[in-house]
């Protein structure tokens, strides 16, 4: 399956807010004193792992938009559940592995939604306040 555009976009949006959320979190633990090598090892296994999940979500979209409504939602109730296994597995091995600090394992995950909140928000300002002009 080709990816999409628009998918590979929208991933490209995700994976730089969760860079910023992950460079303002490693900023904090600096600012506690606590940033060493296991937070950034953390930060980058949260990234891949949040960038991932929304890819992974992307793709699940595109191949369920051509397909009748009880195979759509096979495919995407198929999609969040081995996503989310998927995300509880590295999240596990944040917890287990002494290298990974499974707060900066497990805080990215939530960087994507207020990013793409964010996102919305200041497009739809930008556009009113064109429209006002």
């Amino acid at each position: 399956m080709k990816l999409q555009p628009a998918v590979w976009q929208e991933t490209i949006h995700i994976a730089a807010g969760c860079a910023v959320g992950c460079a303002a979190m490693l900023a904090v633990f600096a600012a506690l004193g606590r940033l060493d090598h296991t937070v950034a090892l953390g930060a980058g296994l949260g990234w891949c792992l949040a960038v991932a999940n929304f890819l992974l979500l992307g793709l699940s979209v595109q191949k369920a938009a051509g397909e009748s409504e009880s195979r759509a939602k096979a495919i995407m109730q198929t999609s969040y559940t081995m996503r989310n296994l998927m995300c509880a597995l590295g999240v596990i091995v944040g917890f287990v592995a002494p290298c990974f600090h499974w707060v900066a394992v497990v805080l990215p995950l939530f960087s994507g939604p207020p990013m793409l909140m964010t996102r919305n928000l200041l497009y739809t300002a930008v556009t009113r306040a064109k429209k006002l002009v």
